[in-house]
């Protein structure tokens, strides 16, 4: 079905929705069979993922009369627009009628799901029942919709939308980058890794803003380099200002300075994670504005969080910030309050949920949280330490990295996969077993 061409990727879910187009708009030849066409859909994810795209590539590929409801009225004016739709869409069967965004109808929560807004969707779907009206919907979040509504006779089919992955968004990427005039040397993968977990629409904007900044250089191709400080930008915050200064006017073996900190910080994340799961590094950054210092670390996620080795690496990734400034300067660093705590959960959840450190601490074993606490957190904290020791480990087994990692840093105040591999080039990498 051509209608779906514009709906880049995704191919499991265009797949099921040309199954549900074809039952739409021959629904004769599926009767011939006994059987009956879905009664309603319900698309559901982040948004800017496509879902009102692919809705409306579903009612082309149908053939069918479209009533499309959207919250643009105050609540009564907007229940009386409700059933009005619905009525529409029974006396021109066979129809769609299409709400979007229906978990914007009402301003309710996971506590006060018996909105009268979502009484009338489901009220309305029954008046309906037998007369060839099909019910679409998208929303971000269902968890604040009545599981009643979305039940089987009402949503037949629920499909979650999630942000692309994989090739997915690097043929997304691609398909922006197209668009866009006069690009240079661009690798859409790389691109797609940079903004691993991004929506479609943070995908779209980041390649809008490389082009943005291209052109008020002047320059006569977007390249990576504008991608690159679009993502920095978009993604992540960082000011212009910041992005165009480059070279970090400090010394990097100055303890004092904060952005030293920080760039030895991240050098420590960064060496730790390519030990351990070579290649997953997409960016690293360091920079130093007129207010503040601050720096991130972005990984791409293989897919293998289900394997207890690679959470034991991320622990330890999340320990190498810490364990850089205390090797390389002797200093505590203060600024480590949320990798911690991402250790520690990590940890109490291999502990206390997978029994990694035995079955007399699972979770489900204590009724009392307290107890819980006294036995799973002591055993958290005995594992925590024995992962920062190893993380020092390797810190001090793979130096030269760390430190071509942190004087990179320092000249270019940010580094790219490729950056981080030609560091490697130069580096033995000493691999340390957990």
């Amino acid at each position: 079905m051509k209608e779906f061409d514009k709906v880049i990727g995704y191919d499991a879910i265009k797949k099921e929705l040309m199954q549900i187009g074809d039952v739409l708009k021959n629904n004769e030849s599926y009767k011939k069979l006994g059987v009956t066409a879905p009664r309603g859909l319900m698309l559901h994810g982040d948004p800017g993922v496509g879902k009102t795209l692919m809705a409306s590539a579903l009612m082309e590929a149908s053939g069918r009369k479209a009533i499309i409801c959207r919250k643009d009225k105050p609540n009564g004016d907007f229940v009386k627009a409700l059933k009005a739709a619905f009525k529409e869409a029974k006396e021109t069967a066979p129809s769609i009628i299409f709400l979007d965004d229906m978990d914007k109808f009402a301003n309710g929560d996971s506590r006060r799901r018996d909105q009268e807004e979502y009484v009338t969707v489901q009220s309305c779907i029954d008046n309906i029942k037998g007369k060839d009206v099909f019910v679409l919907a998208t929303a971000n979040d269902i968890d604040v919709l009545p599981s009643s509504l979305l039940r089987a006779g009402r949503f037949d089919r629920v499909i979650e939308v999630c942000n692309p992955r994989g090739d997915d968004a690097v043929n997304i990427m691609a398909h922006y980058i197209k668009q866009k005039k006069c690009v240079g040397e661009i690798d859409a993968a790389v691109v797609a890794r940079l903004l691993d977990g991004c929506s479609c629409a943070e995908l779209e904007t980041a390649i809008n803003e490389a082009g943005l900044l291209a052109g008020y250089e002047r320059a006569d191709v977007i390249t990576m380099d504008h991608v690159i400080k679009a993502c920095l930008h978009t993604v992540h915050d960082i000011p212009n200002d910041v992005l165009n200064r480059g070279h970090l006017d400090v010394d990097i073996y100055d303890a004092n300075e904060q952005v030293t900190r920080v760039i030895w910080h991240e050098a420590g994340h960064a060496a730790v994670a390519e030990v351990l799961d070579p290649g997953s590094v997409t960016l690293v950054s360091a920079y130093s504005g007129n207010k503040s210092s601050g720096g991130f670390t972005s990984q791409y996620n293989n897919g293998n969080n289900g394997i207890i080795e690679y959470r034991m690496a991320d622990v330890c990734i999340s320990l190498a910030g810490k364990a850089a400034l205390e090797q390389k300067f002797g200093i505590t660093d203060i600024g480590v309050s949320r990798d911690l705590e991402q250790a520690f959960r990590t940890v109490t959840m291999l502990i206390g949920g997978c029994c990694s450190g035995g079955f007399n601490l699972h979770l489900d074993r204590f009724e009392n949280p307290d107890e819980t606490e006294a036995r799973v957190d002591p055993a958290a904290a005995v594992e925590i330490e024995r992962l920062y020791r190893k993380t020092k480990e390797i810190l001090a087994k793979n130096n030269d990295l760390l430190c071509g990692i942190a004087k990179a840093l320092f000249e270019k105040s940010y580094l790219t996969a490729a950056d981080i591999e030609k560091i490697k080039s130069n580096c033995r990498v000493v691999l340390v077993s957990l």
